[in-house]
């Protein structure tokens, strides 16, 4: 997306689910494999009599202890980094997408969504921002220009004109 991104076969990546459903399909098999006896107590410590004695008293919030020990284990470790995954390829996608339709450059926007994926839809939006008040500010539209997308199969080519 970053490197390619009017590519038909980038374009046609991004709008896939594919990725998205591979990711999930991982992320629960590894989740599942990564799930123990304990690890519901290690999640939510507590217990529901002690939280229901009278005024306002807490029970299920995990402390540091409990999740530096889920996160020691191999799998929901590895169950973390495929959810992380997730979330910044679909950050990505968002900020990839969405620069198609508002013409506004997105290549360092989606690398960094690759690593931070929220800062970089962040990003995203402030550089549409900043293209919306140069063209406030100049009176020109500061954008790339729109270009026609070709879609080539065995019957035929199809384009269609950027709407302006």
């Amino acid at each position: 997306m970053a490197l390619a991104p009017t590519a038909a076969i980038t374009q046609r990546s991004a709008r896939s689910n594919t990725p998205l459903v591979v990711l999930g399909v991982l992320y629960g098999a590894v989740l599942l494999a990564s799930w123990s006896p304990d690890t519901l107590h290690l999640m939510m410590p507590g217990s529901l009599e002690e939280g229901l004695k009278g005024g306002f008293n807490p029970q299920f919030f995990p402390t540091l202890g409990s999740v530096m020990a889920l996160f020691s284990r191999p799998f929901t470790a590895a169950s973390f980094l495929l959810h992380v995954a997730a979330i910044n390829l679909i950050a990505a996608r968002s900020a990839y997408l969405d620069g198609l339709v508002s013409r506004v450059p997105t290549a360092h926007s989606i690398l960094l969504s690759a690593v931070v994926g929220p800062l970089g839809l962040l990003c995203h939006q402030l550089t549409k921002g900043t293209y919306s008040l140069l063209a406030a500010l100049t009176g020109k539209d500061l954008r790339p220009a729109a270009r026609p997308v070709a879609e080539k199969s065995g019957s035929g080519t199809i384009t269609i004109m950027p709407y302006e």
